[in-house]
């Protein structure tokens, strides 16, 4: 059974997975934050993941569209 390998130092064997992009980590690359363990560039900022936005956040947005358009149209037609 082969061991997982540090995503940054393939020689050496990964203990840690970074808790925001899930890169596979050594001990020496880990950095422990308040959010959990994190390899160096998502600590530094560097990875930015976008996660796609739901379905309900879309329907949220669009009934939010909806009652703007509906107090707004009357107003505008006076």
């Amino acid at each position: 059974m082969s061991s997982i390998r540090c995503a940054y130092h393939p020689e050496r064997d990964a203990l840690q997975y970074c808790n925001r992009c899930g890169r596979a980590v050594c001990n020496s690359c880990v950095v422990r934050a308040a959010g959990g363990n994190l390899c160096r560039p998502c600590a530094e900022g560097l990875h930015r993941t976008a996660r796609p936005r739901s379905a309900h956040t879309w329907l949220w947005l669009a009934a939010g569209v909806v009652l703007v358009l509906l107090w707004l149209v009357p107003k505008l037609l006076r």
